[in-house]
C-alpha cells in the first residue's frame, strides 16, 4: 500500500514538475557554404552573415522544454536538429540547430518560455 502511494506521488511530481532551464546560449553561426564561426563568447561576429546560415545552440537542461525561439533582427529561426548530450550518463542538455533565413544584421537572441536567454552576440 505504502509503495503504490509513494509512486503515485513520484509520478505526480514527475509529470507536473516544470522543466528547469539552466541556461541556454549560441554556440556557432555557419553560412550556406560550411563557413563556420564560434560565436560562444563574441560580442561581434567576425565575418558577414548576410543570406541564410545555421546557428548552432546549447540548451542547459535535464528534461524536455518548449522549443526554443533563435531569431536574428527579423529573421527567425527554423528548427533542423536536435541531439541530447550526457556527462557520466546523465543528460546535462540538448544541441539544437536552426536555419535562418533572409539574415541582414542585428542580434542572435534566444528565448525560451518567454525568458531571454542569450543576446549577447551581434551578428553582421
Amino acid at each position: 500500500m505504502i509503495k503504490v502511494l509513494l509512486i503515485n506521488l513520484l509520478l505526480i511530481n514527475f509529470l507536473f514538475a516544470s522543466p528547469k532551464i539552466y541556461n541556454a546560449y549560441a554556440l556557432t553561426i555557419s553560412d550556406e557554404n560550411g563557413k563556420k564561426e564560434h560565436i560562444q563568447n563574441k560580442r561581434e561576429t567576425d565575418s558577414d552573415f548576410n543570406g541564410t546560415c545555421f546557428v548552432e545552440i546549447f540548451v542547459n537542461t535535464k528534461y524536455k522544454v518548449e522549443m526554443p525561439k533563435v531569431t536574428i533582427g527579423t529573421a527567425i529561426g527554423h528548427f533542423k536538429s536536435s541531439k541530447s548530450v550526457y556527462k557520466n550518463k546523465i543528460k546535462v542538455g540538448e544541441i539544437m540547430v536552426f536555419k535562418l533565413y533572409n539574415i541582414r544584421k542585428g542580434y542572435l537572441k534566444i528565448t525560451i518560455y518567454d525568458k531571454l536567454y542569450d543576446m549577447k552576440t551581434f551578428i553582421k
